[in-house]
């Protein structure tokens, strides 16, 4: 189990990263598109009339969801973690493994929503009204791919730490590691 989680983490890191560069070119585009809009609207007196749109309907969606995953992999979301510093280490494992599965579960039917609210809309053939229009579909399929990778991570996750509850490398390879404290009586 514990190499196929390895294989597993080598793959995922990879979906990652181009989920993040995606999300990258996001708000890169974000800036672009904003300061071209501005500079046309305040120099030109010629605005972008399809700009806000844009923004606020892909690229704002993108730059959020397609970053999760990447950010759970690399420790970069907030955590409170005052009482797991003083679990040992099998019992914070089992703990994070429960935890992330719930979590897991909980994301996989958002995915589920998601993905059939989209479906609805290109079934539908919903649409933005603004500028331009825009098909809804092309915007809320963001949300679901987003989600679905968070929940393949969280789900790896949720398998990783119950695979790691008596092995600290393996924790350690797939980037779990548990810094705990001594107890405050060993301190003393």
């Amino acid at each position: 189990m514990k190499t196929t989680l390895l294989k597993a983490d080598a793959w995922l890191w990879r979906m990652d990263i181009a989920l993040m560069s995606i999300a990258g070119l996001c708000v890169l585009a974000m800036m672009g598109i904003t300061f071209v809009d501005v500079f046309m609207r305040y120099a030109l007196h010629a605005p972008l009339p399809w700009t806000f749109d844009l923004v606020t309907q892909y690229l704002l969606i993108g730059s959020f969801f397609f970053a999760f995953s990447y950010a759970l992999r690399t420790n970069e979301n907030i955590v409170v973690d005052f009482f797991s510093r003083h679990l040992p280490t099998p019992l914070y494992c089992l703990l994070m493994s429960i935890g992330h599965a719930i979590i897991g579960v909980i994301f996989a039917y958002v995915v589920w929503l998601t993905a059939v609210d989209t479906y609805l809309a290109w079934e539908n053939e919903e649409a933005f009204f603004g500028a331009l229009v825009w098909p809804s579909w092309s915007a809320k399929i963001i949300v679901p791919l987003g989600a679905a990778a968070l929940t393949i991570r969280l789900m790896h996750r949720s398998l990783a730490y119950w695979a790691g509850i008596r092995d600290e490398a393996f924790l350690k390879a797939v980037g779990l590691e548990h810094h705990s404290e001594p107890v405050i009586e060993e301190q003393l």
